[in-house]
Parts: structure tokens; sequence; C-alpha cells
């Protein structure tokens, strides 16, 4: 869940997600970010055993077919509420984007 929760941060991209062997930890942590995106189960299958070959395990596969994205999902609801909430000074910022007001046109 924390993982996810770095991941899905705009703040924080662009992201490596990588582990010891880049199979099993780093495919949950994939498999997850893809539901999250509503793939289809299917497909995120598909690329997890993809890019684990011979080392893919049904537990993986069960742990992201029951990964509860509705927990993740209110947590990202808080996080948006606490960045877009009371306070403008914590706003998130994108690419591009200033805190300043722009200027007033006036009339001459």
């Amino acid at each position: 869940m924390e993982a996810l929760k770095i991941l899905l941060d705009v703040r924080n991209h662009p992201v490596l997600i990588h582990c010891k062997r880049g199979k099993h930890r780093t495919g949950c942590v994939v498999g997850c970010f893809r539901k999250m995106q509503n793939w289809c189960l299917s497909s995120v299958f598909e690329e997890y055993q993809r890019y684990a070959g011979a080392k893919s395990r049904t537990a993986d596969l069960t742990f992201i077919e029951m990964f509860d994205i509705i927990n993740l999902r209110q947590c990202l609801y808080s996080i948006i509420y606490q960045y877009q909430g009371a306070s403008k000074k914590r706003k998130l910022m994108y690419q591009g984007e200033t805190t300043q007001k722009p200027p007033r046109l006036t009339s001459f």
C-alpha cells in the first residue's frame, strides 16, 4: 500500500519500480497499480507472467486478484483533500504551474 501511495503521487514522478530481482515484489506492486488503472485482470496477469517468466508464483497472482483497491482509493481521496482542501499552501502543483496569480489586465 505504501509503495502504491508513492507511485500514485505525481510529485514523485518519474518513478523507477524495482526490487532485488525485479519479479515478485515488483510484479505485485505493478499488478496492483494496473488494477487501480482499471486494467482487466487477465491483462494484469499476462503482464505479470511475461516479466516473471518461470519464476511466476500463484500466490502473487492471488494477492493481486484479492488486493482491495477500494482502500487505496479512499487513501487517495484523503491525500487529494489534504492538498486541495482548506490550505492553499499545500496544493498539488504540476510541472509548468506556478503559484503566482496571473497579471490583471487593465484598460487605458
